[in-house]
């Protein structure tokens, strides 16, 4: 049963990288543009991925993933890992204020810390990720679905 979209703000804008974690292509129209407001996407701490911070006035852009399901959204958690918890906020989309999920940090990151661009991620460490990303990703998908229900 599908569940409520995520709000994707980071690298899991990118199509390969979403790929690699959910085991199968969600790409074009169905990964609509969205922001949240009253959030900023910064420079996660000695990441090269961000963290969405709450900041009045900001707005953090980003698309929203549709059609996920439970073990979709395992495969999300365990590759957010522990700097990160899944929970939902409001996501402005087509002019329309929906609930989504989105990964919030764990630890507290102020929100004049430097903001996080995707497109500067896109052409600086995207190439040199991309592969032990998905090896990662293929390895986590294992796990779960060794541990699914049969």
């Amino acid at each position: 049963m599908p569940t409520m979209p995520l709000f994707a703000y980071g690298t899991l804008q990118d199509d390969d990288i979403l790929a690699a974690v959910l085991g199968r292509s969600v790409a074009g129209a169905a990964l609509p543009a969205a922001i949240a407001p009253g959030f900023k996407a910064v420079a996660y701490p000695g990441r090269v991925y961000p963290a969405l911070v709450a900041c009045a006035g900001a707005t953090a852009p980003g698309r929203l993933i549709h059609g996920l399901d439970a073990l979709d959204l395992a495969a999300l958690d365990a590759f957010e890992g522990d700097e990160y918890r899944r929970a939902p906020i409001a996501i402005a989309c087509d002019g329309t204020n929906i609930s989504a999920y989105v990964y919030l940090p764990l630890i507290d990151i102020a929100p004049n810390s430097p903001s996080w661009s995707f497109q500067h991620w896109l052409s600086h460490h995207k190439p040199g990720l991309i592969e032990a990303e998905t090896r990662t990703a293929r390895n986590l998908r294992q796990r779960l679905s060794e541990k699914a229900p049969r």
